[in-house]
């Protein structure tokens, strides 16, 4: 199915520790040419730098695509660590400013035990660098009281590497546990049977994220997903 080009808007996607964007070119790929949106990819250092910094440069990233919005309006789409830094960059450089809606998929945005565990071996810690340190194994409370609606989905199946430095007792992606996707504040939360980076590639999840950047809610975790029926 292919759709009129930006008639959905802009969306900014934002990747993970220890990737650069590429992994999101699925998802990026389904949101424009199924959606019709306007697909920018912000790529930061996962290993250095401040998270400050990298807020301030993503808020600078999205408002250079203000201008060419249709409706003036830019959306987000963060992965795992890359849905904390908009939650960070939205809650302190202004929400207001992009009218847009945002979604975190497989964001540990409560905190992250795998993270915790992880940092525990003084080996591995230079290889967390210092955004895990401070945005996940210690956060400080959250809630979303922006103007923007910001949603988050989880996954359940247990496929990643957070399971060897974290013991879960509770549904997880394999890397982030679905409790440490909830805030107060969220406008809606949606838990499908994806693991962390398989939601990545499935096409019920771009679905859901192109309902969500729409309308500020996700569709039924029964209902199917717009172009549901591809990659699961």
């Amino acid at each position: 199915m292919n759709v009129p080009y930006f008639s959905g808007g802009t969306v900014v996607l934002v990747h993970g520790l220890w990737m650069n964007g590429l992994e999101l070119a699925m998802l990026g790929h389904r949101l424009r040419h199924e959606h019709g949106y306007d697909v920018r990819t912000f790529s930061y250092p996962t290993m250095s730098g401040s998270v400050p910094d990298i807020c301030r440069d993503l808020a600078a990233f999205a408002a250079s695509a203000v201008d060419a919005a249709p409706d003036r309006r830019v959306h987000f789409v963060g992965h795992s660590l890359g849905g904390v830094l908009v939650y960070r960059m939205l809650a302190e450089c202004g929400a207001g400013l992009f009218g847009g809606n945002a979604v975190l998929l497989g964001s540990p945005i409560n905190g992250s035990k795998a993270a915790r565990g992880a940092a525990r071996f003084p080996a591995l810690r230079p290889l967390l660098g210092p955004h895990v340190l401070s945005e996940l194994a210690e956060p400080p409370p959250r809630r979303w009281d922006g103007p923007n609606a910001v949603g988050a989905i989880a996954g359940t199946l247990r496929m990643g590497t957070g399971q060897f430095f974290a013991h879960f007792d509770e549904d997880n992606d394999g890397t982030v546990a679905v409790s440490e996707t909830r805030i107060p504040g969220l406008a809606d939360h949606l838990v499908l049977a994806h693991s962390h980076f398989g939601m990545l590639y499935a096409r019920d999840v771009a679905g859901h994220v192109a309902h969500f950047l729409r309308n500020g809610h996700f569709l039924a975790a029964s209902t199917p997903a717009p172009g549901e029926g591809g990659l699961r």
